[in-house]
């Protein structure tokens, strides 16, 4: 049974450093955003460049989309309040209570008498954070000419993953009320 404590208490040690490691994630989310709106205005000015010479190999789609997860990234907590209000119709993430459920695999990990519930919450709302920036810097680079089809597929999965994640306990008690019922 040692070798179980042990892995609980790395969990937790982990678990209590990604605050840090989450302020880190979202101060490099300003930089991207202050740097994908000056990719915009370089944009908007090729873009005007060459409407000045008829020649119309630019889009006016590429700056917009720029423009847009610049501001999603740079207005990164208002960002996440509405998305977090449209999906699951509060804007506060909830904070980490046991989930009482009939499921035992749920209630091992993040039930009343778990050891590393709280842990494995700051874990995952680490990764939601990180899907969440992920999803957009992905919305931007599809708006590039040249890019693979799908991009923005992919990042607005990745956007809704991350919500998903950050919300880890209110996700839960919606997978296991719509499974289990309420208790």
């Amino acid at each position: 049974m040692s070798w179980i404590s042990d892995q609980v208490d790395i969990i937790n040690n982990i678990a209590s450093n990604l605050e840090q490691v989450q302020k880190l994630v979202s101060g490099a989310a300003y930089i991207m955003g202050l740097s994908f709106g000056i990719k915009a205005i370089f944009c908007l000015k090729q873009y005007g460049e060459s409407r000045t010479m008829m020649s119309s190999s630019t889009s006016v789609k590429e700056p917009v989309v720029y423009f847009l997860v610049a501001s999603m990234l740079l207005y990164l907590p208002t960002a996440f309040e509405i998305m977090m209000n449209t999906t699951f119709g509060y804007s506060s993430v909830l904070a980490y209570a046991p989930i009482g459920s009939n499921n035992s695999g749920l209630d091992t990990l993040f039930g009343q008498n778990s050891a590393v519930g709280e842990s494995l919450s700051m874990i995952i709302r680490t990764i939601g954070l990180i899907a969440f920036i992920r999803g957009w810097v992905m919305i931007a680079r599809s708006a590039s000419q040249g890019s693979q089809p799908g991009g923005t597929g992919k990042g607005l999965m990745h956007i809704f993953g991350g919500i998903l994640a950050m919300n880890i306990v209110g996700t839960l008690q919606i997978i296991n009320n719509t499974l289990y019922g309420t208790t």
